[in-house]
Formats: structure tokens, sequence, C-alpha cells
């Protein structure tokens, strides 16, 4: 029994999981066979394919030379990259200040820190001060009438 014909919408819901290899053999098969049928579908699966390793080349820091595909579960620092060639390109007029430049999270906790001792040495300074309305004790008061 051969399986129900694919269309064109169900082929685009699976190219990225037929273009990762996730896809069961009979599954694969389908696509693959839909896309020989089809040729302007095919055109359309292979300017996805080119799409899917422009943006792995955009989380390269380094050259414009395809990104190695990582293995699964590895991380993949995407915007670290997209910043360092954005830097690399504009000569640092986007993304050239410090904070954005700043590979852990240390400088943020240290900033915060700052400002929690300002904040708690504000606190102190308002809370120890006291303004007296009570007459001064030591001046001489004249008898009451």
């Amino acid at each position: 029994m051969e399986a129900p014909r694919m269309t064109d919408d169900e082929a685009r819901d699976l190219f990225s999981a037929y273009h990762d290899r996730e896809l069961s053999p009979d599954d694969h098969e389908r696509v693959r066979a839909h896309l020989a049928a089809n040729p302007a579908l095919a055109a359309e699966y292979d300017d996805f394919a080119a799409m899917l390793r422009g943006l792995s080349n955009l989380a390269s820091p380094e050259s414009p030379t395809p990104a190695p595909t990582p293995s699964p579960g590895a991380p993949v620092d995407l915007l670290a990259g997209v910043q360092t060639r954005l830097r690399r390109r504009s000569a640092g007029r986007f993304y050239a200040d410090r904070w954005s430049r700043v590979a852990g999270i240390v400088p943020l906790e240290i900033a915060a820190a700052l400002v929690l001792i300002g904040l708690v040495i504000a606190w102190v300074a308002m809370t120890t001060v006291t303004v007296s309305n009570a007459p001064d004790q030591t001046a001489p008061t004249a008898p009451a009438r």
C-alpha cells in the first residue's frame, strides 16, 4: 500500500526536520521523492538550506567561511558571533561599549552591588539625622502669669 500523496505545504512544514535528518526513514524518503518530483519546491528547499548555512556563518566569529556544524547539544553563542562580526565590519561603531563585549555577568553583579551599597549608605544617612521640634531646655523661660 502506497503512502498518501504529500502536498507542497506539508513538505514545507517538514523542511527543517528534513534538513536536520530528524524524520523517520519513510518520511525522509517521501519528502525526498516529493522534492524530486517538484523542481520549484526543490529550489525553495535549496534556498531554505542556503539560509540556514548563512545563519550558521553568522554564529561563527571567524571569517565568512562556512562554520562547522556543532555536535548535538553543544551550545552556540549566536549573539557573540553576530556582535563580533558587526564590530569588525563596522570598525567598532556598533557594540563598541565595554558592557556588550563582556563575556560574563560578573561586571554586572559588581555594578549591582555598588548601587546597593550606595542605597544602604543613603538610607543610613537619612535615618540617623533627627530633627527635634522640642523647645530648647537650656533657654530661660519667663514665669507664667
